[in-house]
């Protein structure tokens, strides 16, 4: 007996007993279906993924301050801004890909663009490119829109930057107008970047070196998760910084009129100011303690065993930038520098 019908025999008498019906066929009514015809598999080859391991390049001419939107799932990714009006995109151990003009402007250069899947796969983002090593090239007045999986990368000498990622490791500098980066899982590094400047990733640390406003009222933001958060000459007026895993260092002056709010819930704070900074100062600390090497004078406390401290003082003369800090288990230390 074929293992079909074996198989169909003892769904038939499976059915029989579940349904408490006799095997026995009436001698009239409707005949029983055939059984089913088996399904034959074949085996099959892998497909073809040669295609996606060559190496391509191509360039556009473009307007001075175009904005590109650029999508990249995978591999190395380095940003370089030139003199050139022209994009170059070269990419090794990827795909083919093509550019997309999403608007030109009046002399009929393009102003956006945006890079494409040269060989769109159904089911795929055809949006997105990737390989091995990315490399681009762009105007120095140009603004990127950058989207990315896993990927790390790195963005030198633009007017402006958006990046968001899924993982990997995010650099910028030296940007005139403009930063706002998100990581979910690495780390964010931003060097000489001007304007407003926000960055977040839920797991990794966030390191500012000598950057500030490019016009009245741009403020910074930096906040994660779980990492540390180090700023050093960060001349901003508006400063929110928190991390709920980690410590926050500062080293840099207060702006007069600053409003500079910096928190923990499970980290230290230390401050490294000039010996001659005057400002009003907002500590507030669970398990943990304040301490100074700047003069101060407390102007309101709250401190009592097993609860909640707080601390308003004016620091050296005092003035009119606030600086707000807060840790519920650590230390909270202001340093001279």
């Amino acid at each position: 007996m074929t293992n079909i019908v074996q198989k169909f025999m003892l769904a038939v008498l499976a059915a029989a007993i579940a349904g408490g019906l006799s095997l026995t066929a009436p001698a009239q009514g409707t005949p029983a279906p055939p059984p089913p015809k088996a399904k034959i598999k074949f085996p099959t080859a892998p497909p073809d993924r040669s295609y996606d391991r060559s190496t391509n390049e191509k360039a556009i001419a473009v307007a001075p301050n175009v904005n590109m939107t650029l999508c990249v799932t995978e591999g190395d990714l380095r940003v370089n801004g030139w003199s050139r009006n022209e994009v170059r995109v070269y990419v090794e151990g990827g795909p083919k890909f093509a550019f997309k003009v999403v608007d030109k402007g009046p002399d009929g250069r393009p102003v956006w663009i945006s890079t494409v899947n040269a060989e769109p796969r159904p089911g795929g983002n055809n949006e997105c490119i990737r390989g091995e090593t990315v490399e681009v090239d762009l105007p120095r007045g140009a603004s990127l829109n950058l989207t990315g999986k896993a990927i790390d990368a790195e963005v030198d000498g633009l007017r402006k930057v958006t990046a968001k990622t899924v993982g990997g490791d995010i650099s910028i500098r030296n940007i005139k107008e403009g930063v706002s980066a998100y990581t979910g899982e690495g780390g964010v590094t931003v060097e000489e970047a001007w304007g407003q400047i926000s960055l977040e990733t839920t797991t990794g640390n966030i390191v500012v070196v000598d950057s500030g406003p490019s016009d009245i009222g741009d403020t910074f933001r930096a906040k994660t998760n779980s990492g540390a958060i180090s700023l050093t000459h960060v001349t901003h007026r508006a400063l929110d910084v928190n991390t709920i895993s980690g410590s926050v260092l500062f080293s840099g002056e207060l702006k007069s009129g600053g409003t500079y709010a910096m928190s923990t819930t499970n980290g230290s704070i230390a401050i490294a100011l000039p010996a001659m900074t005057g400002c009003k100062l907002a500590a507030t600390f669970t398990a943990g303690s304040f301490k100074s090497e700047l003069p101060f004078k407390i102007l309101t406390d709250n401190i009592a065993p097993d609860d909640l401290k707080s601390i308003v003082a004016n620091v050296g003369p005092g003035g009119d930038a606030v600086l707000r800090l807060s840790s519920m288990a650590g230390l909270i230390g202001i340093k001279k520098q």
